[in-house]
Parts: C-alpha cells; sequence; structure tokens
C-alpha cells in the first residue's frame, strides 16, 4: 500500500536561468533562492522502530535478492578520487557523461534554484565526463571529505579564493588546451559542451604530480557480496520525488534489479556513453540552509555544510530518518540512524541529494 508524505513547506520555484563561469559567456542576473531557516517537518509515523512494532509489518518486502556478485567498483581505502563539476541545467547539456562510472553523486543547489552535479570516481575509467562546468564553493566542503582532486571549469570568485586559500589539487579547463578538455560542438557561445576523460585527467594530474593516493578513509561501509541490508522499520518508498526550486527530481523504484531508476524533469535520465537509464542503490537526502550571497550580481548561493542536520536514507524501496553532521568543511559527513547507528550502504552507486531546508521531498 502506498503512504504519501509531504514534507515540508512549498518551495517556491525559480525560472531565472543559469550560467556558468567560463570564457566563453558572463553570468547573468539570476533571482535569489527564497531560503526557509528552520528545519523541516519530517513525516510522521513509524520510521526507525523495530518492524515487529509496525502495523502491517509482516507485509513488509524483505528487498531483492541480491546476485551471488557483481561488478560493483568498491571506493578501495588509499585509491585517491576525482571530483567534477557537471552541469545539469536545461536540456541542451544532456544527455550528460560519466555519470554511471562514479561510486557516488552530489546534486546540489546553485544559482536560480537549479542544481549542479558532482560525481566522485575511485579508480574508475569514464572515457567522457561532462559537460564539466564552474566551481562553488561549498563543492568544495564534500570534495575534500575525500581528499579528491577537483575538476571544473572555471568559477564563482569564493571558491578560485578557497581554490588557491586551501590548496585544493584541482584542473580548471579554463585555463586548459585540448590535451585535458574537449568541446562537443564549434558553437563559442555554448559553454554547455566542454568534456573530458579519466585518462586525460589522469595524465594531467601526474605532470602537476598530483599524489594518486590518499590517507583518507571512506566514510561509510557496505553491505556484504551478495546481500542487500534492509533494516527493520522504514516506510515504504517506491517513488522518491525531489523538488528544489527550479529542478524536479524523481527516483522509482525497480524491485527487481533493487535499484532507483532515476528521472529528471519526468524525463528518463539517461548516461551519453551506454545510453541507459541512470540509477541509484542508494539515496541520501540532506537538508542543509543556503542563501544567496548579498550583492552577489548572479545570485549565486553560499550554504551551511558544517554543524548538525537532518535527512532521509532510502535503499531497497524503504525510506529511514537519518541524522548528519559535519564539524568541519573538510571533515567527513557523518550520516547515522536517528537511534545513532551509522547507516551502512548496498553495493551500487549513491545519490546524495543536498536540498534546502524548504524543498518538498515526496515519497510513496
Amino acid at each position: 500500500m502506498k503512504k504519501g508524505l509531504a514534507l515540508c513547506l512549498a518551495t517556491v520555484m525559480l525560472t531565472a536561468s543559469v550560467c556558468g563561469c567560463g570564457a566563453k559567456t558572463t553570468e547573468q542576473d539570476l533571482q535569489p533562492v527564497v531560503v526557509e531557516t528552520t528545519l523541516p517537518e519530517l513525516f510522521e509515523g513509524n520510521v526507525g522502530q523495530p518492524a515487529q512494532e509496525q502495523q502491517g509489518a509482516a507485509d513488509q518486502p524483505a528487498g531483492p535478492e541480491a546476485p551471488a556478485e557483481d561488478d560493483y567498483s568498491l571506493p578501495f581505502t588509499g585509491v585517491r578520487p576525482v571530483a567534477v563539476m557537471i552541469d545539469n541545467q536545461g536540456s541542451r547539456v544532456l544527455p550528460q557523461g560519466g555519470l554511471d562510472k562514479a561510486q557516488i553523486v552530489y546534486e546540489v543547489i546553485v544559482e536560480g534554484g537549479l542544481t549542479r552535479l558532482m560525481p566522485v570516481f575511485w579508480g574508475t575509467e569514464p572515457e567522457m565526463i561532462g559537460p564539466v562546468r564552474s566551481a562553488r564553493h561549498y563543492f568544495l566542503d564534500f570534495s575534500m571529505e575525500y581528499d579528491a582532486i577537483y575538476v571544473h571549469y572555471g568559477g564563482s570568485p569564493q571558491a578560485g579564493a578557497d581554490i588557491k586559500k586551501l590548496g585544493i589539487n584541482a584542473i580548471d579547463g579554463l585555463v586548459l588546451g585540448p590535451d585535458v578538455f574537449w568541446d562537443l560542438t564549434k558553437d563559442p557561445g555554448n559553454w554547455q559542451d566542454s568534456y573530458t576523460s579519466m585518462e586525460k585527467l589522469k595524465k594531467y594530474a601526474e605532470r602537476r604530480k598530483y599524489h594518486d593516493t590518499t590517507d583518507v578513509g571512506f566514510p561509510f561501509d557496505y553491505s556484504e557480496l551478495g546481500k542487500d541490508v534492509v533494516p527493520e522499520g522504514g516506510d515504504s518508498a517506491a517513488i522518491v520525488e525531489l523538488k528544489y526550486p527550479s529542478m524536479t527530481v524523481r527516483y522509482d523504484y525497480d524491485s527487481e534489479t533493487g535499484t532507483y531508476k532515476r528521472f529528471r524533469y519526468g524525463k528518463e535520465h539517461m548516461e551519453r556513453v551506454s545510453g541507459k537509464q541512470l540509477d541509484a542503490k542508494n539515496i541520501i537526502v540532506l537538508h542543509m540552509r543556503n542563501w544567496t550571497i548579498e550583492g552577489d550580481y548572479a545570485g549565486r548561493q553560499d550554504m551551511q555544510t558544517t554543524g548538525t542536520g537532518k535527512g532521509y536514507f532510502i535503499t531497497c524501496g524503504r525510506v529511514y530518518r537519518i541524522n548528519w553532521s559535519k564539524e568541519t568543511r573538510s571533515s567527513q559527513t557523518m550520516y547515522t540512524y536517528e537511534n545513532g547507528e551509522p547507516i551502512m550502504l548496498n553495493r551500487g552507486q549513491t545519490w546524495i541529494q543536498v536540498m534546502p531546508l524548504n524543498a518538498k521531498v515526496t515519497l510513496e
């Protein structure tokens, strides 16, 4: 039985377009995102209670039968990852390349109420990654959690200053030639067609003497090979709809594969090289406070990535309330159930949806 869960205040939809930092264009004035500073009301129900205490618990799905072995590439400790800023504005960017090869993909609000993506790759070799877009300073807070090499194409003044101040190993397409980045079109006004590959990024990182190993550990644990972990409690989450101010994302659960098919603006979200629809094994929703930077002509955002907050962990058709905490910009975000136990990922891709406090989340 489906249970609709309306989780927040209505989101003010903003229709201003966004333009990235780069040589091909200038940023345009954008309307600011409306910020709600109070924490969202989480849905009421029996999330986190033992299964035997819940009404109808006997009818809960046990989750899909996981295969005996899989081809998922675990983020092995010691391997330094690469994080890339990916455009997510409009239909001109589609299909995006390389997202299916990332172990973790972040989707975070930017100016105009739209979103930008940041896939993080550990040891995988996508041949097309893009469209690569400009840096935003709060994305660095997530990239630094893993000691990732940060790849972008230009950036905001705040991001440029932070990259220098924090000594981040970065690869900037705005100052590099076709040996690292290339354009899919010959249109000088098209800032949404710049691509790179992991092979090119690794060669450039080697020339710059960026280290390819790290002492920073992976912040999550994974389930055992061939076993999906479906914690007791939770509520049904066969359909997940996330409404950013000017962006809508939906995930539909496929019980046969045990994954969530991803949709963008109501259409299947496809990958460029494989031609397949993107899917997620795990979805983490984080509510974080954001606001428009005072005096910023483009309406760029700032975000409080440190402190504590609320969110949801979604896997195998179930949703659980979680808490998140992050001590400093570079420290790792911790994710725990309400009882304080850390969440465990099931093997497969994880999407981390960082949403404003007033964003609407619907689960069925």
